[in-house]
């Protein structure tokens, strides 16, 4: 028997845009024979069509017994129509139709936006990431509270699968229970598949496991406001690229609403990048300057990961920094809601969102004795955009000196512990803010706006106010105001023993007052992708041997710069590494 929207468990002809509903099937007792295991076999699949004449492709999903579901959420209001195609005679070629009402704001998915943020697909509203890892037992209401915008759930932890090609529905259908929470509370669901490439490829080691287990997992929970993200670290296992690409590139073309995509990492998910199947890179905690190198020359939103064990001080300066690097906070690990880092957190978004332009502000480096984002508009000879706001984290108190262009500006310093913002008495008006923090203990925030300019903004919506500079970088040697040292070119290095480095500075400048330093390497024949190696001016890295195919390999060292100015610097050695014999 087909059940139609009107019978389905969550009828489509009761839903409203951008809330999941349900079309359930009964596979016949004659048919169910033929199919001992219906997630193997059966083939089953829905085109929906909107009322703007948009067409979707929502495969079915085996829930267990005889039962099998078409999961899809409409994302206009009005009539949507919908024919079914599956190898089961009995709904082949079935057709039916619903409506779908109207839902207010924030009813959206998300997707990137504006070179490195983030916005709704519904009116072009900024969306501020900020995120946490689901904690079982925990009351959705809590994260709501405290301002989280994304919770990660786990998927495939050991029994949801008993063996490949054998999902638990017990399992599942607990699950979508806390993801559908989670979604009905205005929350991004992160799905965080699995612990390790290892995992994944244990559930799923052929093409054609994997190929069913992507088809299973976007059935199921793509109707939701979601992101994917695919492992929680990748770096240390051989073929990770590989069986990532695969899953990355699977979902990319099953997901019928596009939702984005990238992987956890112990320390980035953007050495994957150039795969085709990533929209947004993930850092491993402390990976600060990493962050900030590759901001400049991206164009895809970063998301930092922040240790939530850590003392709150410490917490708060990591949380900072990263955003000034560039990235949105997301909290690791087991912490529940009403911790002293998640109040942290609460209390940076309630900051952000309610002061702060965020969307369209970028990393901005005239400014010594603290770092900055700041939206400082642009003057070229297409553009003369005013400026409207400088942030300035000062992590140590002292001076700070902000460059800025000339305009009238309201005075706020932040507590960034609490969030509260204090306006100074007076104005400024000037190019250069020279200034000490209201006390010497602790970390403060100096928030230099044009409030009068950002309202007038509002009023006249735009997303993206004026165009984000991304950076050729430099690539010559001879431009370059420093050099690796050590090792030497031409030296060998041995795989799985710290190897010392060292970065000079060839000539003083102004921009070499500051300086950021990070080392990437790959060893390109055994197409592993890069890795992450070290940062800072001197010390050690290592090869991982378990990333080599053969006892020998030539080692692509990438050294990435970022001076005070913001130009950045890409110089590339090439080193024989070995294994040890």
């Amino acid at each position: 028997m087909l059940c139609t929207a009107a019978a389905a468990q969550k009828p489509c002809s009761q839903v409203a845009v951008y809330m999941p509903c349900e079309l359930d099937f009964e596979i016949p007792p004659e048919e169910a024979a033929k199919h001992a295991n219906p997630y193997e076999s059966v083939d089953l699949r829905a085109e929906f069509r909107s009322p703007e004449f948009k067409t979707y492709l929502a495969h079915a999903f085996w829930r267990g017994g005889r039962r099998l579901t078409i999961r899809f959420t409409p994302t206009e209001a009005g009539k949507w129509t919908y024919r079914v195609t599956s190898n089961l005679p009995a709904f082949d070629g079935q057709q039916g139709n619903f409506s779908a009402a109207a839902a207010p704001p924030p009813a959206a998915f998300i997707r990137r936006a504006n070179v490195h943020h983030w916005q709704y697909t519904e009116a072009r509203k900024p969306h501020l990431y900020m995120g946490a890892e689901d904690q079982p037992g925990t009351a959705v209401s809590a994260w709501a509270a405290r301002k989280f915008t994304h919770l990660a759930v786990r998927v495939l932890p050991g029994e949801a699968f008993t063996a490949p090609d054998h999902p638990q529905p017990e399992w599942f259908e607990k699950l979508d229970a806390r993801v559908y929470e989670i979604h009905s509370a205005g929350i991004t669901v992160d799905f965080l598949l699995a612990r390790t490439p290892a995992e994944l490829a244990k559930i799923a080691s052929t093409p054609a496991q994997r190929e069913r287990l992507v088809r299973y997992l976007t059935a199921r929970y793509a109707a939701f406001n979601s992101t994917w993200q695919l492992v929680e670290e990748w770096e240390t296992q051989p073929g990770a690229r590989e069986l990532l690409k695969e899953f990355g590139l699977a979902i990319k073309k099953m997901d019928p609403f596009g939702h984005p995509i990238s992987t956890r990492a112990r320390d980035s998910s953007a050495f994957l990048g150039r795969d085709g199947w990533m929209d947004h890179a993930i850092y491993g905690p402390d990976r600060d300057d990493l962050i900030a190198v590759e901001h400049q020359s991206n164009t895809a939103p970063q998301v930092a990961l922040i240790d939530g064990s850590l003392p709150p001080d410490e917490f708060r300066r990591r949380l900072w920094n990263a955003v000034m690097s560039g990235a949105y906070p997301s909290m690791k690990g087991a912490v529940q809601p009403d911790s002293p880092n998640a109040r942290t957190m609460e209390a940076w978004f309630r900051f952000m969102s309610e002061r702060v332009r965020f969307w369209d502000t970028q990393p901005y480096f005239d400014v010594e004795g603290g770092r900055a984002i700041a939206l400082p508009g642009l003057q070229t000879e297409d553009y003369d955009l005013p400026a409207t706001e400088y942030l300035v984290y000062i992590e140590k108190p002292g001076p700070v000196k902000v460059t800025t262009r000339k305009h009238t500006y309201n005075i706020y310093w932040v507590n960034p512990s609490t969030g509260e913002a204090r306006k100074e008495k007076k104005d400024w008006k000037g190019e250069l803010y020279a200034v000490s923090p209201p006390s010497s203990s602790g970390d403060w925030v100096l928030h230099l706006s044009r409030d009068g300019r950002k309202e007038g903004m509002l009023r006249s919506y735009k997303f993206e106010s004026w165009p984000v500079p991304v950076q050729e970088p430099e690539r010559s040697p001879q431009k370059a105001p420093f050099e690796l040292t050590k090792p030497a070119m031409g030296d060998t290095l041995p795989a799985g023993v710290p190897a010392p480095y060292e970065i000079t500075l060839k000539r003083q400048t102004s921009g070499t007052r500051r300086m950021t330093y990070v080392l990437t390497g790959e060893i390109v024949q055994d197409g592993e992708g890069a890795r992450y190696l070290a940062s800072g001016p001197a010390g050690a890295f290592t090869v991982d041997p378990m990333l080599m195919k053969s006892g020998s390999g030539a080692l692509a060292v990438r050294l990435a710069a970022l001076n005070a100015a913001g130009k950045l610097y890409l110089l590339d050695y090439v080193f024989t590494v070995k294994k040890k014999q």
